[in-house]
């Protein structure tokens, strides 16, 4: 499964630093239960960090996946 987001595409976490933390607060916010700032990453983390403390289901890091694959055969165009 493949979600199209509307709206400017996700970052990719294959580039620049920034790019990445984008990207790590952009799959938490899709993917992660979440109400408040807080349930999402702790005071003083960073987006990469708490992205790696997360332990997605086998079914979401599929998806996060071909998101991926979906943006990089829209940059190659």
């Amino acid at each position: 499964m493949v979600p199209v987001i509307l709206g400017p595409s996700l970052p990719r976490c294959d580039r620049s630093l920034e790019e990445k933390n984008q990207w790590c607060r952009a799959v938490l916010i899709l993917f992660k239960p979440w109400r408040t700032l807080g349930d999402l990453r702790l005071l003083g983390e960073t987006w990469e960090q708490a992205y790696d403390r997360t332990d997605f289901g086998e079914k979401h890091l599929q998806t996060i996946k071909n998101i991926g694959v979906l943006n990089e055969c829209r940059d190659a165009r």
